[in-house]
């Protein structure tokens, strides 16, 4: 079946692309009419039957191609910052890249996808600098992707598009365990060398095997001094027989972020020529958030600067040698986690080190598709009620059946009730494993591997009970199901009923569920044996010498239980991982984070996926999730004000009982308590194309016809009878506003502004005691711009322009702008002596800060004000001119709001942790 499927696909993606590319829609009816078409010609050419079930699965596979939605990447640059470089025609995809696109496209990757890939990566070009500029130049970058996002191939890209450019030197530091370095070197092997590096698949006297970008270009050389084989990292001896020359074409080490090997690489670099030293070089820190942050406590100076005679702790000295031996230098490092990057100290510098690794110069956030199977799709966020994450975790309780304690140490027996055996839950999460291997099979994807984790312990010589302990296990169930046996089919139909059929009905009506083929009892039953048969249990620790070899099985599919701890918590990518058995939690944001190798794309098999884990690690995910996208919501916000790393302080949101990072990683931030109490929330970001802003524009009617007449051209407060153009309505019931908030329709990349996060606080602060937020007023503005109806009459538009930035692209489905917001129509729901107030505190403030006297308060101090009445909140709707704001043509409005809280000493105050730059703006 698979076979044909393929077939089919790749026929039918290039009609489709080719659709795509003249501007047609591509939906589900358009890929169903193309498949037919094309199943009928192959049936003709090949004398094959298709079966309607391959003709569904064909549309599934490429509905996920073609359908996946993705959001734009956010970059944000320091002010001194490179000259624009990257521009017209050497922005487009180069050699290097378009072959690696070509891969991208052959590996089955979803359009939208590789076009945002070709895009991100492009972005982070223009935040680095020309490799052709002579002089001496230092840029320091971070890139926040998710965990198993993508992460290896928008790295990957970027070395790509860096060796179209021009940069030659080009170093990755790939993870702390050699198995995580020979994983980045193989895959380098594939999306940027095009051949195969391992010494032991070389035959004598024959060039290198070509593989992955090699097969669509081998004309592009790239010499690389490290090689795919487990003792493969850099070497000083075998680089010194090497003929160094990096000018005419690029040269990429792949290397163990460990500080011996980095030493032997700054002590080789030290003797070489100077032409070599001038080359241009790009450093790409994998998991920059581990090892490479400085947890050494460096002095500060009375004067509050550091002191310059300090050796940092020894991984961070070498990257930052390493960086220093270079004239022209990158550096660009890679996290899904980057809370300890960005509360490293800006300002930190030291004599024989140059600057630390605070990422000054840039921040940049992936995007990941609509269906990354990450930790708010898995277990939801605690800022969105409607949003309780997938059903896919199973609790178990850990000290009810006393397998293995918490803590414990190397010397412990694992038991279940004194007997030498797994205990119930694991049992279980096995023969989930077995059930989701057959299912996989039965679905046509028995070439595809499957992993289960089993991550109990950080103890190897526990892993080796462990290992013991599941084989035993699988080795008898798999025994009595070629056998036949009664009990052992009974049990597995058993849980396929109660779990695997509801749990698939609930998947596929979400985005995860997009090529799911449902699938009978019988269907499984027939792939039962076989599948399971495929299966081995290995161990992955620090004894471990060798990588999980998913390559070898690559015709028949890999299906493997990975019992492990450490090396199973970061970096090693476990293929087709569906089966997840947790014990062991770190009570770290970051380290949390990246124990869930379970994240990542589940294209297929997303309802077959389970977590086995403890109650509290679920809750502690969903916080982590919460803060990581407070976090990037952040980095939305600085992107929107063109502000930068070292002017913009961001702040992480802490726990009770988690530690936002490693403690001597966060020795330079600081405690600070936060809400939406006394912030003014305005939207920036909105769709464009017409059924949302309809939809979105029909939503407003509604709520505002239910509110009745209003006053029209209202009174503003202050001296003189100036009124505001628009209608106003008091005394309108929170609940209400809470629930056209939650109704609209808004951006993903609107974080900042989330309807269902606002919409939360709100009804979270009408259960306080006393309640706040009771009663709001909602002003509509209006303008001079076109006559459209909105709420049952003819009104006029307010003008807001697309913001354009230079060399920059402006967005193709999306309306930004910088500010929906006219200053005084915030206070509009204020008393003419709070208004007298407000105007006295931001004139008070801004003599202090050497800045003439205005006649507008600020936004911050009408809140201030506003708070003498915390029952009340202001919603201000402006109807924006679609003509003007480039959108679909429609003849309704484009709806902008801004919500303005007033300041509240009782509301529920966050405590966050805040960066030195964020420090800097609140002293």
């Amino acid at each position: 079946m698979t076979d044909i499927v393929e077939a089919l696909a790749l026929r039918a993606r290039k009609i489709l692309q080719v659709q795509k590319e003249s501007g047609e829609v591509i939906n589900r009816e358009s890929i169903a009419r193309i498949v037919d078409l094309d199943a009928q010609t192959f049936i003709l050419m090949t004398r094959q039957a298709v079966t309607p079930e391959q003709k569904e699965a064909t549309e599934r596979l490429l509905w996920t191609i073609f359908v996946t939605e993705q959001g734009p990447a956010l970059a944000l640059q320091d002010k001194e910052r490179p000259a624009p470089w990257y521009l017209g025609a050497r922005r487009q995809p180069g050699p290097f890249m378009q072959r690696y696109v070509y891969k991208l496209e052959e590996d089955g990757w979803p359009v939208e996808s590789i076009q945002q890939l070709q895009e991100s990566t492009a972005r982070i070009l223009e935040v680095m600098d020309d490799p052709k500029r002579e002089g001496s130049w230092d840029w320091r970058g971070l890139v926040v992707g998710d965990v198993q996002s993508g992460k290896t191939a928008s790295y990957a890209g970027v070395v790509n598009r860096a060796a179209d450019a021009g940069y030659r030197i080009i170093i990755v530091l790939a993870g702390m365990h050699k198995i995580l370095r020979l994983q980045t070197q193989k895959r380098f092997d594939k999306d940027f060398l095009g051949y195969d590096t391992n010494p032991k698949t070389r035959l004598p006297n024959q060039p290198l095997r070509i593989i992955g970008v090699g097969n669509f270009n081998p004309q592009l050389t790239v010499d690389s001094l490290t090689m795919a084989d487990p003792n493969g990292d850099f070497n000083q001896r075998m680089a010194d027989q090497f003929n160094f020359s990096p000018v005419s074409q690029p040269c990429v080490f792949i290397v163990k972020k460990n500080a011996k090997v980095l030493e032997n690489l700054n002590n080789w670099i030290a003797r070489l020529p100077g032409p070599a030293k001038a080359a241009p070089v790009l450093v790409i820190d994998d998991e920059s958030d581990q090892a490479s942050v400085d947890t050494g406590d460096q002095p500060i100076l009375e004067d509050g600067t550091f002191e310059q005679d300090y050796d940092p702790k020894r991984v961070n000295g070498e990257i930052r040698r390493l960086l220093m031996s270079f004239d022209r230098r990158v550096y660009v490092g890679y996290t899904a986690t980057p809370f300890a990057n960005i509360l490293i100290h800006d300002e930190r510098t030291a004599k024989d080190y140059g600057p630390d690794l605070f990422p000054s110069t840039f921040i940049v956030s992936l995007t990941p598709p609509d269906d990354y199977f990450g930790p708010v799709a898995v277990f939801g966020t605690n800022d969105d009620q409607d949003n309780p994450g997938l059903p896919l975790i199973r609790p178990f309780d850990q000290t009810a059946e006393d397998w293995i304690q918490d803590p414990h140490d190397k010397y412990l027996k694992p038991r279940f009730k004194k007997q030498d055996v797994i205990p119930p839950s694991l049992e279980r999460a096995i023969d989930a494993f077995l059930l989701t291997c057959a299912a996989r099979a039965a679905r046509g994807q028995n070439r595809e591997h499957n992993s289960m984790l089993v991550h109990v312990s950080r103890f190897v010589d526990v892993h080796g009970e462990v290992h013991r302990q599941v084989e035993k296990y699988l080795r008898e169930t798999r025994a009595m199901i070629s056998n036949g046996d009664r009990a052992t089919m009974r049990r597995l139909k058993a849980l396929w009923e109660a779990d695997y059929l509801p749990t698939t009905e609930a998947v596929r009506t979400t985005v995860y569920g997009r090529n799911t083929i449902p699938l009978t009892w019988d269907q499984v039953a027939a792939t039962l044996a076989e599948s399971s048969d495929k299966i081995q249990v290995i161990t992955a620790n620090g004894k471990t010498k060798a990588d999980i070899d998913y390559d070898a099985y690559q015709d028949v599919g890999y299906s493997v239980i990975a019992v492990g701890g450490d090396k199973l918590s970061r970096g090693l990518t476990l293929e087709g991982l569906s089966i997840s058995y947790f014990l062991r939690v770190s009570r770290q944001y970051d380290s949390l984070l990246q124990m869930g190798r379970w994240f990542g794309y589940r294209r297929g098999f997303a309802d077959l996926c389970r977590l086995y884990a403890t109650p509290d690690m679920a809750d502690w995910f969903r916080y982590v999730a919460t803060a990581q996208k407070e976090l990037r919501a952040q980095f939305f916000e600085m992107a929107q004000m063109d502000a930068t790393p070292k002017d913009f302080g961001l702040k992480i949101a802490v726990h009770d009982i988690l530690e936002v990072t490693a403690t001597n990683k966060q020795r330079h931030a600081e405690l600070r308590q936060s809400s939406y109490a006394g912030e003014g929330k305005v939207q920036t970001v909105m769709f464009k194309d017409r059924t949302t802003i309809e939809r979105n524009a029909a939503i407003t009617d509604d709520f505002l016809t239910g509110l009745g007449a209003g006053t029209d051209n209202p009174r503003r407060p202050g001296p003189g009878d100036t009124r505001a153009d628009g209608t106003l309505w008091t005394g309108v019931a929170g609940r209400e506003i809470a629930e056209y908030l939650k109704n609209l329709t808004f951006p993903p990349e609107s974080l900042t502004v989330d309807g269902n996060r606002l919409s939360t606080f709100i009804n979270d602060q009408l259960t306080m005691q006393p309640p706040e937020l009771t009663d709001w007023t909602v002003f509509l503005a209006t303008g001079s711009e076109k006559e459209i109806d909105i709420a049952g009459r003819r009104r006029k538009c307010v003008l807001r322009s697309p913001r354009v930035r230079e060399g920059e692209q402006p967005p193709e489905n999306r309306f930004i702008i910088g500010t929906t917001l006219s200053p005084l129509d915030q206070a509009i729901d204020l008393t003419d002596a709070e208004f007298e107030e407000a105007l006295a505190r931001t004139n008070r403030q801004r003599k202090t800060d050497n800045k003439l006297e205005t006649n507008t308060p600020s936004g911050h101090y009408i809140r201030k004000v506003r708070g003498g009445r915390p029952q009340n909140g202001l919603l201000i709707i402006y109807p924006i001119d679609p003509d003007k704001a480039e959108v679909e043509p429609t003849e309704r409005p484009v709806i902008s709001v801004v919500v303005s809280f007033p300041d509240s000493e009782a509301a529920d105050s966050r405590v966050y942790l805040i960066n030195s730059v964020q420090q800097r703006q609140e002293s």
